[in-house]
């Protein structure tokens, strides 16, 4: 009994702050930004080689 009080009381107390969401939409943003970017680039990257390496009949 004695270690279950221990382990509830050495946890990490959470709260919710509502605030600390609104100030990270802006890093989210911005990762979801660079996701966007990088998959835009391997899509152009595919299609340059699929049109440079495909063979002409």
């Amino acid at each position: 009994m004695n270690n279950m009080i221990y382990a509830l009381s050495a946890a990490p107390q959470l709260a919710f702050n509502p605030m600390n969401f609104v100030k990270m939409l802006q890093y989210m943003g911005i990762g979801m930004l660079v996701i966007f970017v990088i998959i835009g680039v391997i899509i152009l990257t595919t299609l340059l080689i699929n049109k440079i390496f495909s063979k002409k009949n």
